[in-house]
């Protein structure tokens, strides 16, 4: 008997609770959606020695991966036209010491992203 008066207790707070929150009116805390950018973003990643780059181009866009050191002399170049995924694997293990820049660049019409990352060896 103990046992039935708590779950209806139970079923009672829990109507109560969904018919107050169906009571609210619909404009006291509106969700606004925010709009976002449908673009992707090259990604890059260090990993030890290693540097991989990964892009997933379903634009066709002109792609180009370049590697600089720290005088921002170009040391790798390289454009992919139209490749659906763009994959780089790039190994400092024998370079010289220093710093150097991956870079990523996008171009597809208007727009151009830049992603880069800085390797201290």
């Amino acid at each position: 008997m103990k046992k039935n008066w708590i779950n209806i207790a139970a079923a009672l707070v829990l109507m109560a609770g969904s018919a107050a929150a169906n009571a609210a009116p619909a404009s006291a805390n509106p969700v606004v959606a925010e709009k976002t950018d449908n673009t992707v973003t090259p990604y890059l990643r260090k990993e030890g020695e290693r540097v991989f780059v990964n892009y997933l181009n379903l634009e066709g866009s002109s792609v180009v991966v370049k590697v600089m050191d720290e005088e921002n002399r170009v040391l790798y170049y390289e454009r992919f036209s139209s490749a659906p995924v763009v994959e780089k694997a790039i190994n400092f293990g024998r370079a010289v010491k220093g710093v150097y820049k991956v870079e990523v660049l996008v171009s597809d019409g208007n727009r151009t992203i830049s992603e880069s990352l800085k390797v201290v060896r």
